[in-house]
């Protein structure tokens, strides 16, 4: 057991080898805690598919909840001036309005998903609708200039 109490629930594990091998047909998916707050536990339905990518940046700012922390995994497609790229990128959402215990729990919950996620070093971590921008996403995944993002143009 974690020093949080909570572990990395095993289905947790699967989808991210999954994602990590391309083959889940994912493009963002989100976690959270059990009921019980003993797991994080894969979000049922909080899911953009690969094939299904239109709008993805709207589509993903909506997925996201106004005062419940959350985690998130995104496979991220971009353009750099040398070549185009590919990039996993775990998320971590903290709104300002969420409870302090649940803040707690999450921050102190954090290590051990992104222990689950070996290989991921590129992350993102949110507190507010106004931080979730293309722009802000471009900067975590490189420090060079990117030409587009899952479509935007930049």
């Amino acid at each position: 057991m974690q020093a949080s109490g909570v572990q990395v629930d095993g289905s947790v594990t699967l989808l991210f080898q999954e994602m990590k091998l391309k083959k889940s047909g994912k493009k963002a998916v989100f976690f959270g805690f059990s009921s019980d707050e003993k797991y994080i536990i894969v979000q049922e339905g909080k899911e953009i598919l690969s094939d299904d990518c239109a709008n993805f940046f709207p589509r993903l700012k909506a997925l996201f909840p106004e005062n419940k922390c959350c985690y998130a995994l995104l496979d991220i497609h971009y353009v750099t001036g040398e070549s185009k790229k590919q990039d996993l990128i775990f998320v971590m959402w903290a709104p300002e309005d969420a409870p302090i215990k649940e803040k707690l729990l999450f921050a102190s919950s954090k290590p051990y998903l992104k222990q689950a996620f070996s290989g991921v070093n590129k992350q993102w971590e949110l507190h507010s609708q106004d931080d979730l921008t293309v722009d802000q996403l471009a900067q975590k995944l490189t420090s060079g200039k990117i030409k587009s993002l899952e479509g935007h143009h930049l």
